[in-house]
C-alpha cells in the first residue's frame, strides 16, 4: 500500500505538542513524503519529551479478546478508552496506556491517576464530537499546504487499488483527528486539575496507544490487507 501523508506525519510527529507551529508541521509533512524508509508509527503527545507509539491491529505480544480483536498486553487495562463511529460507518476504539518513566515518577503517576479518573467520569465522545469539525478542517488545511497534489502518487494504481487507497487515507485522517482531539481534551483535563501542560517533568516518559475497528460489515478492519 502507498504510504499516505497521515502515515508519514504520525511517524514523524512525536515527541511534540499540539502547540507546535503549523508551518513547521507542514514542512515536516513535505519532508516525510520524500522519505523511502518507513519508521515506527508515532502519535502526537500532550507533553514535551514524551514518546508515544501507536499500534494498529495485530503484532507481537497481542492478546485476542472475546470480541475477536487483538489488543496489546497493556491495552487489557488501559488508562482510558474511547469508542466511536467514523463517518464511513466503522466502529472503532482507541485505548491508551498510562505514562511510564519520566524525570519525576511521582508527578507522572499523579497525572495517570487524574487521567484515569477523567476517563471514568467524562463523556469523552460527546466532548470530542464538538471539536471534531474544526480539527478536520485544521488537518485538511495542513494537508493542502504540505502537498497540493496528494493523489499524484496513486497514478500508477489500478482503479480498484486507488479506491482502496483513498478509503484507507480517509480512515487514517479520521483516526488522526480523533487522536488529536482526545489529546487536547486530556491536556485540558490535566490543566483543570492543576497540572502545567506541557511540563518538563514528563520528560523521558513513554506511552502507547492502539486503535481497533470493525468495518461497515462488522468485520475486523486490517489496514493494508489485500493491497
Amino acid at each position: 500500500m502507498t504510504r499516505d501523508m497521515f502515515d508519514d506525519l504520525l511517524d514523524r510527529s512525536a515527541p511534540m505538542t499540539r502547540a507546535a507551529d503549523d508551518a513547521a508541521l507542514a514542512r515536516m509533512i513535505r519532508e516525510a513524503r520524500s522519505e523511502a524508509v518507513p519508521r515506527r508509527r508515532r502519535m502526537p503527545s500532550i507533553a514535551l519529551g514524551v514518546s508515544i507509539a501507536a499500534v494498529l491491529v495485530g503484532g507481537a505480544g497481542v492478546a485476542v479478546a472475546t470480541d475477536g480483536l487483538s489488543w496489546a498486553p497493556w491495552a487489557q487495562d488501559p488508562v482510558g478508552a474511547v469508542s466511536f463511529t467514523m463517518p464511513n460507518g466503522f466502529d472503532c476504539e482507541l485505548r491508551f496506556s498510562p505514562y511510564s518513566g519520566g524525570s519525576d515518577p511521582g508527578y507522572v503517576a499523579e497525572a495517570n491517576r487524574v487521567l484515569e479518573e477523567w476517563y471514568r467520569s467524562t463523556d469523552v465522545v460527546a466532548e470530542a464530537e464538538a471539536l471534531l469539525p474544526a480539527m478536520r478542517r485544521h488537518l485538511e488545511a495542513l494537508h493542502a499546504e504540505s502537498d497540493p497534489d496528494p493523489e499524484a502518487d496513486m497514478a500508477a494504481l489500478t482503479p480498484e487499488a486507488r479506491a482502496d487507497e483513498i478509503a484507507h487515507r480517509a480512515w487514517s485522517a479520521e483516526w488522526m483527528t480523533w487522536e488529536w482531539v482526545v489529546g487536547d481534551l486530556e491536556a485540558q483535563a490535566l490543566r483543570d486539575a492543576g497540572f502545567t501542560v506541557p511540563d518538563d517533568r514528563f520528560g523521558g516518559s513513554e506511552r502507547a496507544g492502539q486503535i481497533q475497528c470493525f468495518d461497515e460489515d462488522g468485520e475486523i478492519y486490517a489496514p493494508g490487507a489485500g493491497s
